[in-house]
């Protein structure tokens, strides 16, 4: 490849990061900016050890460099709530690449694309009403089998049954969640991994449906009223999924066999044993007619309850979540030989030193083991 090909791909990159060259050469290392601008410019080569550093940068594999048929891959994102304009480009820059890592690891193991993500052969009709929202969600519940506490359960199925890849990325308040249905990545869920679980379970039901729904309500076409009516249908589908009216109503009579009334500590209790937070529920047990709208509204302003809730919680947050089905993956390439313990360690944003410990407490065996033989079953 010639010097100036490699500089404009450099350059592309760099902008597809939202990043300015005064940025990115602070990141990249350098003293001085204008090192960044002459190799844009072609005016000065680059190092081979040099690109690794880019491709960390910048969010993307060497190949994305070297290969003569480049072009740079695009996602579109459906945000819960959009970035800013610089930070989004960086922010996908980030997802895109973990997709592409997470694609790659699948490839190396045979693995073929989830594509579009089987639910439901839907109409835009079938999200039209309330009753309608309700419905699917229902139907959801029982299609992935999920229990009396579906958030305890929604996100190893989707994972490990649908194929699902949950992308964790510490949003802060940028944002909350994100979703797309890829055609080469398949069915994507971005979570804000600074959010507390249980606002996490309820922003991976939101997101759930956005992936549900993609074909009848494309992302491109999301804007305005009409973006803030679809959201409001996946905030009623999140509800609706996570607290089953029949398992919402077995809890409350279960803690009400001996009283009359629930106290602010059952409420507490009951949206801990959902995984949903006390809002949710108390909003969801006005639209299943348990309490009226104003009184879960009242509520969930109280500030004792309010306290109370952050009080009982304060054990709850565990540690920050990871993608299982990632890890898992990386760790089964890893002990195929199908993946360098340097690249293991680059992928999962380790040391190499710390591969061993990481596995250990991943609960991942290292060595493939003994071969068993298996016998072809009988005619």
């Amino acid at each position: 490849m010639d010097q100036q090909t490699l500089a404009n791909r450099l350059k592309a990159a760099r902008e597809k990061v939202g990043l300015s060259v005064v940025e990115a050469a602070r990141r990249l290392g350098y003293t001085s900016y204008q090192t960044l601008s002459n190799i844009e410019k072609g005016e000065r080569k680059v190092k081979a050890s040099e690109l690794n550093l880019f491709a960390r940068v910048y969010f993307c594999s060497l190949d994305s460099f070297l290969d003569e048929a480049f072009q740079g891959k695009t996602m579109v994102l459906l945000w819960r709530k959009a970035p800013e304009s610089d930070a989004r480009k960086e922010l996908e820059s980030a997802i895109t690449y973990r997709c592409e890592q997470y694609r790659s690891l699948e490839r190396l193991l045979g693995h073929e694309s989830t594509g579009d993500p089987k639910f439901f052969d839907l109409r835009i009709n079938d999200i039209s009403t309330p009753g309608k929202i309700d419905s699917l969600a229902g139907n959801t519940w029982r299609l992935l089998e999920l229990g009396s506490r579906p958030a305890l359960t929604l996100k190893n199925i989707l994972e490990q049954a649908y194929g699902v890849k949950f992308i964790y990325q510490p949003l802060a308040s940028i944002s909350s969640a994100a979703s797309t249905v890829h055609p080469d990545f398949g069915p994507v869920i971005v979570i804000n991994s600074d959010e507390a679980p249980w606002r996490r379970n309820y922003d991976l039901a939101h997101e759930l449906f956005h992936l549900i729904t993609w074909k009848i309500v494309p992302a491109e076409e999301l804007s305005g009223d009409y973006l803030t009516e679809i959201e409001k249908k996946a905030d009623r589908f999140a509800s609706a999924l996570l607290l089953p009216e029949a398992e919402v109503r077995k809890a409350m009579d279960k803690v009400m066999e001996n009283q009359k009334t629930l106290s602010y500590a059952d409420v507490v209790d009951i949206a801990r044993d959902f995984g949903v937070s006390m809002v949710a529920l108390l909003y969801r047990l006005s639209a299943i007619g348990c309490i009226e709208w104003e009184t879960a509204k009242k509520l969930a302003g109280d500030e004792t309850l309010v306290r109370l809730d952050k009080k009982k919680r304060i054990d709850d947050w565990g540690d920050r979540p990871v993608s299982d089905r990632f890890h898992s993956l990386a760790v089964k390439c890893l002990r195929k030989g199908l993946l360098s313990r340097g690249k293991f360690a680059e992928i999962v944003g380790i040391d190499r030193s710390e591969i061993d410990l990481f596995i250990e407490a991943e609960g991942l065996m290292e060595t493939e083991g003994a071969p068993i033989e298996i016998m072809a079953p009988r005619c």
